[in-house]
């Protein structure tokens, strides 16, 4: 009955830890996201885009980073320069991976880990992929955005 109480308790402990870590990610929307761009608000955009789909469309003033998908210490590391961006102006910064899950989350909690604070620190909800603002992407690859 002990041992039951005790798993019991470890999982709810362990429950209780990580919704508390997903209930303190900050999105931003699309409609929010669209308005710091055209009144030009400072801010720092940090692409975990792949290289490749960086160059099919991407925000002016991306900080690439092709951090995509955030897993391991090599991948964070690319997330660096944004920290060192963050230190030198302060800036909100948004996150902006293909769909604004997982790995969106991970550099999230990278840069949290980095000193970046939560309340300056969003993802993109819905990332890139359902931008739906696509006028305001440049295409460096001469494609369609």
């Amino acid at each position: 009955m002990v041992k039951k109480l005790l798993i019991l308790l470890s999982t709810f402990c362990l429950l209780s830890a990580v919704g508390a870590f997903a209930a303190d990610i900050n999105y931003i929307s699309a409609d929010d996201f669209k308005d710091i761009i055209e009144n030009n608000t400072p801010v720092i955009i940090a692409d975990i885009q792949k290289a490749k789909d960086f160059q099919k469309h991407q925000f002016y003033g991306s900080i690439e980073t092709s951090a995509y998908p955030v897993k391991t210490e090599t991948q964070q590391q690319l997330l660096d320069k944004v920290v060192e961006m963050f230190e030198k102006t302060g800036n909100q910064v948004v996150i902006v991976g293909p769909r604004g899950t997982s790995a969106a989350k991970r550099a999230f909690k990278y840069l949290l880990d980095q000193a970046v604070p939560a309340e300056k620190l969003f993802i993109l909800k819905g990332g890139i992929k359902e931008w739906p603002y696509k006028d305001l992407l440049i295409d460096v690859a001469g494609g369609c955005a």
